[in-house]
C-alpha cells in the first residue's frame, strides 16, 4: 500500500489538476486542436498518477504544462482559478487523499473505518448537545473529537476508538465537576 506521503503528494497533484482542467476546459470549449491538447495533458497526469507506483514527476510535468498554458493565455481572466491559500489548499488536498487511501484500504477495514466515523459523530453531537456544556469543556471535545478523526485518516483504527473514549470522558457530568470543584 502506497504511504501516507506519496498518497498526499498524488492528492495534491490531482486537486490542482482537476480544478485548472475544468477551467481551461471551459475557456477552450469550441477549439478542437486546444480541447485535444486539454485532453492529452489530463489523461498524461492522469496515467501517470495511475502507475504503481505513482510516477509524481511526469504527472507533475504535465500539471506545469497545463499551469504554463493557463497563465499565458488567461491570466487576467475573471475566473481564473488562483492557488488557494495554504490552509485551504491543505483542506482540499487532505479531502482529495483520504479518498485515495479510502480506495487503498481493503473493504473490511473500510467498513469498520465507517462504524468507528458513525460512533464518532452520534457521540460528538450528542455531548455537544448536552445542558450547561461549558466553553472549555466544548473546545476540549473539539479538540479530541478532530484527534479521533484525523486518526481515522490515518487509517489508525485503535487511536481512534480510544479518543473516542476519551471524548466520552471529557464530556462526563463527573469531570467537569471535579475541574470546577
Amino acid at each position: 500500500m502506497a504511504g501516507l506521503y506519496e498518497i498526499w503528494q498524488r492528492a495534491e497533484v490531482s486537486r490542482r489538476l482537476d480544478v485548472l482542467s475544468g477551467f481551461v476546459a471551459m475557456c477552450v470549449a469550441g477549439d478542437d486542436d486546444a480541447r485535444r491538447r486539454l485532453a492529452q495533458l489530463v489523461s498524461g497526469a492522469d496515467a501517470a498518477l495511475s502507475d504503481s507506483p505513482p510516477d509524481l514527476m511526469v504527472a507533475s510535468e504535465h500539471l506545469d504544462e497545463l499551469v504554463w498554458w493557463a497563465d499565458t493565455e488567461w491570466a487576467d481572466h475573471p475566473y481564473r482559478p488562483v492557488e488557494a491559500r495554504p490552509d485551504e489548499a491543505d483542506r482540499q488536498t487532505r479531502d482529495y487523499a483520504k479518498d485515495l487511501r479510502h480506495v487503498a484500504l481493503p473493504v473490511g477495514v473500510r467498513d469498520e473505518m465507517g462504524r468507528i466515523e458513525l460512533s464518532l459523530e452520534v457521540r460528538f453531537l450528542a455531548l455537544c448537545r448536552q445542558p450547561g456544556l461549558d466553553c472549555r469543556t466544548r473546545q476540549d471535545l473539539f479538540y479530541v473529537a478532530g484527534r479521533a478523526a484525523m486518526a481515522l485518516d490515518l487509517g489508525h483504527l485503535e487511536a481512534a476508538e480510544r479518543e473516542i473514549q476519551r471524548m466520552g470522558q471529557v464530556g462526563s457530568v463527573e469531570q467537569r465537576e471535579s475541574r470546577c470543584g
